[in-house]
């Protein structure tokens, strides 16, 4: 019976043990990244290289042909030389002289070298040639072009006599020296091509690629919840098509922002209607039960006939005026009065001023901008709110001597800081109920709560919006 052990091989493509292949990402991440321009240019200069190199091969083999060529010829037009001056010199120059005086007869033309050896004495002379070339060319370009050595030995016999040899060898150093120069400025004719058109390249795909840097810039704004502006259309065709969709996707995300803003704001309109009506409810209803109660309980006191029952008529309003106080604190903890009948400068100004009567030893100041325009209900409540949990935590817990109010707006937002000088949060606290529900209550209206604490004191900050998102697009 043939046992599956675990880890051991499949049937199919398997994977040696310990030998787990990358995921893609990952194997991805491995690479060197590289922009679409330094792909683009380094292709480009790859390219360049390669054509270089063909380049330069051909030139090397052509130069190779045409300094062969050449020192052959010179090589040829020494040898005629040499037998037409040995011609001239029978019959004119003695003829044990003529290899004495041949060295002085003769020239040595381009891309050749003459050697006179007399066989009397055995020296070598060799007759005036050209100067070395200026500029010698490098040893491996001489080794890369230079032609096959050739010599050619020419006896001289005169009146039947052998009196010695002229040696012709072919010299290229001149003609090398000469493809090095042209070669040379091919080059770097070549590579300066090269680098302008890399250059022109280099240029021209960012020309292409700045649309790519806007697009990008207009995701980022998205990512920041910046869903006004759209790119336009795009002159460039390839990238037209996703500036398109771009726009598209920020029109559907703004589209959804608005609609969530207005579910959101629903939301929380229908919990304060449903306070509302609860506070309505046990005004109207509790209300008028307890002032019952009170007088029945007055009535009773009047008519006892004895202490004790006098003494349950005052316990029965005194328990009665009890319920009357967690009456009324039901009701502003549902629904504060003021807030949606009076300015709510005025709301918040009243409720700072309690504060600082009923706690005098804390200084409250409260600092509302000029000229602020009235917020719809929902944003009102939630302002008020916000001053209401931020004063009742810095009295339970933070120890202060004054609490600074700020309120005012921005194009976009009604703003609210709340600081105070007292001992902070401890770093390992946790937030309250109060501060919990309010966070909520902020974000379902569209806004954000922070809360910067250290031993100098607790900031906190909040940001409502002043109004529904609008659909208007501007593009940029």
């Amino acid at each position: 019976m043939r046992e599956n052990i675990p880890g051991g091989p499949k049937d199919g493509n398997s994977t040696p043990r310990g030998h787990r292949p990358l995921p893609r990402a990952a194997a991805d991440a491995t690479l060197p990244r590289m922009t679409l321009r330094s792909r683009i240019l380094l292709v480009i200069l790859a390219t360049q290289l390669l054509l270089t190199g063909v380049l330069a091969a051909g030139s090397l083999e052509r130069l190779r042909r045409d300094i062969a060529t050449e020192t052959r010829m010179g090589a040829e037009t020494a040898r005629n030389l040499v037998l037409a001056t040995i011609g001239t010199m029978q019959g004119a120059v003695p003829a044990d002289r003529i290899m004495a005086r041949l060295p002085e007869r003769l020239t040595e033309p381009r891309h050749a070298r003459i050697g006179v050896l007399d066989a009397l004495d055995g020296t070598l002379r060799q007759p005036p040639g050209p100067p070395d070339p200026a500029s010698a060319s490098p040893r491996w370009f001489a080794a890369l072009v230079a032609p096959e050595p050739q010599e050619t030995r020419l006896p001289v016999v005169i009146e039947g006599r052998p009196r010695g040899y002229v040696l012709v060898t072919g010299d290229p150093a001149e003609e090398i020296a000469r493809a090095w120069r042209d070669m040379r400025d091919l080059m770097a004719l070549a590579l300066a091509t090269a680098a302008t058109q890399a250059a022109l390249v280099a240029w021209a795909v960012g020309q292409a690629l700045r649309p790519v840097a806007t697009i990008g810039t207009r995701l980022s704004d998205m990512t920041r919840g910046e869903l006004e502006t759209r790119i336009g259309p795009l002159a460039e065709p390839d990238l037209a098509p996703v500036a398109r969709h771009v726009d598209q996707l920020a029109e559907t995300l703004e589209q959804a922002r608005a609609d969530r803003w207005r579910l959101q704001h629903q939301i929380v309109a229908r919990a304060d209607a449903e306070r509302k009506a609860i506070a309505r409810d046990l005004h109207d209803e509790m209300g008028p039960c307890l002032f019952g109660l009170r007088v029945e309980a007055d009535a009773l006191r009047e008519a006892a006939p004895d202490a004790a029952t006098r003494q349950s008529a005052d316990q029965i309003a005194a328990i009665a005026e009890q319920i009357a106080r967690v009456n009324r604190a039901l009701l502003q903890d549902l629904r504060p009065v003021a807030v949606g009948q009076l300015p709510l400068a005025t709301v918040l100004a009243d409720y700072v001023a309690d504060l600082n009567r009923r706690f005098p030893e804390i200084r409250f100041d409260l600092d509302v901008a000029a000229g602020l325009p009235e917020p719809d209900e929902a944003t009102a409540l939630t302002l008020f709110r916000i001053l209401q949990e931020g004063t009742t935590n810095t009295l339970r817990h933070a120890g202060a001597a004054r609490v600074q109010i700020r309120l005012w707006t921005d194009p976009a937002h009604w703003r609210m800081i709340l600081s105070d000088d007292g001992q902070g949060m401890p770093p390992d606290g946790r937030e309250g109920s109060g501060l919990t529900g309010m966070r909520e209550r902020i974000t379902l209206l569209g806004g954000d709560l922070r809360i910067e604490t250290d031993q100098t004191g607790t900031r906190l900050q909040a940001r409502l919006p002043r109004q529904a998102p609008d659909r208007n697009r501007t593009t940029t």
